[in-house]
């Protein structure tokens, strides 16, 4: 899995403040609101991870190939 620096710290607010001064140096799964990411350079990777979050972030794509593959054990959970 690759690490994707795709989190626009500015836009993404945590209680009213753009999260980079925020004081939080991780985000949990309802501290975001709105969350917002941008696209890196040449697009998002097939499967990856950012690192301020504590969860993963996954296109709908990587979802169904998953599932097509037979993978077991992941947990999907749509985010808002």
């Amino acid at each position: 899995m690759e690490r994707t620096d795709c989190l626009d710290r500015e836009r993404t607010l945590v209680k009213g403040v753009p999260f980079h001064q925020c004081g939080e140096e991780f985000l949990g799964q309802e501290e975001a609101e709105p969350l917002v990411l941008r696209p890196p350079p040449g697009g998002f990777p097939p499967v990856f991870s950012v690192p301020e979050l504590v969860f993963y972030c996954y296109t709908e794509e990587t979802r169904q190939a998953c599932e097509q593959a037979g993978l077991k054990g992941l947990w999907w959970r749509p985010q808002p």
